[in-house]
């Protein structure tokens, strides 16, 4: 019999009025409110009429795309359902770990905030994406040759076949822009984020968030939850913690992690969002394996009937 995952999208997946279905309930505008009183945000009205500018800083848009998936899959499962595995991109495994009853949403919300205050820290850095160029190990050799001269840049996503994202200092990204084209690359798309995530430049910040999660309540997964950061198994809190602060410098392995899940038998993956990027890439690795994409409370309601 075939297995389900659910699985959470990171940042870029948030845009203007994706919680509109959510304050469209008592019960969900509420808990949005409950969840940005923690943190000192008012999530409801940034959810709502938040403008792109403003959900493009790190420290909004990563609370708010977690408030979001959390409370979609947390209303999902309230219907009866729940998950064999689940799997985030980057800052969607902290609502993977919610959705595994590893931590709570007010949480994780919280561990997210300040996971953002100190990536916005990081200056002079950017991130491109790679469509098109297949020959990953080529595009290793040229990312490496000009990380030689000093430069920071490194491949910081790996998506699904013929895309990969890298990151690193603006030069650096330039240059190897050029190169990854010459190469054979049919674009290579700069991404409106704030900084260089996924890279190096991200270590000074790693013992800072150490320290956050070192006193944050986890428990043990109670879904195999599958990690960015080296494309396996964990479920105790010592090695979740220890990986989430690794996932700030260490590459998204995302199709490592979904060929895994089709190793074990999942057949079916459900993606909880603001937007669905994921169920995209999905549909590159794997053709053949049934994908629901559930961004609003209707879309909810009729998988959940369904299910």
């Amino acid at each position: 019999m075939g297995k389900t995952v659910w699985m959470f999208p990171g940042q870029g997946s948030q845009m203007p009025g994706m919680g509109q279905t959510l304050v469209s309930e008592e019960e969900t505008k509420q808990t949005l409110v409950d969840l940005g009183t923690r943190i000192g945000l008012d999530l409801t009205t940034l959810l709502t009429t938040g403008t792109k500018e403003e959900l493009k800083a790190t420290e909004l848009a990563q609370p708010a795309i977690v408030a979001h998936s959390t409370l979609l899959a947390t209303r999902y499962a309230a219907l009866g359902n729940k998950p064999d595995y689940v799997l985030g991109h980057s800052v969607g495994e902290y609502s993977a770990l919610v959705a595994a009853s590893v931590l709570t949403p007010s949480e994780a919300v919280y561990l997210v905030h300040e996971r953002g205050k100190l990536m916005n820290q990081v200056s002079g850095g950017t991130m491109a994406a790679v469509i098109g160029l297949n020959d990953v190990e080529a595009a290793h050799h040229a990312v490496e040759s000009i990380a030689a001269t000093g430069e920071i840049v490194q491949i910081a996503n790996y998506n699904c076949p013929g895309q990969f994202v890298i990151s690193g200092h603006v030069a650096a990204i330039e240059s190897a822009t050029a190169k990854l084209k010459e190469l054979g690359a049919k674009r290579v798309l700069p991404l409106d984020v704030s900084g260089a995530f996924h890279s190096s430049l991200m270590t000074p910040f790693a013992p800072r968030f150490e320290d956050f999660l070192a006193s944050s309540p986890f428990e043990a997964a109670q879904a195999k939850f599958i990690s960015n950061v080296d494309g396996s198994f964990h479920d105790q809190p010592d090695d979740l913690k220890r990986l989430l602060v690794q996932q700030l410098y260490s590459p998204v392995r995302f199709e490592a992690c979904v060929e895994q899940l089709i190793e074990e038998g999942v057949d079916t993956f459900i993606e909880f969002g603001p937007s669905s990027p994921l169920s995209g890439l999905v549909k590159r690795i794997k053709k053949d394996v049934k994908i629901i994409s559930i961004t609003t409370l209707e879309q909810l309601e009729a998988e959940g009937i369904r299910g």
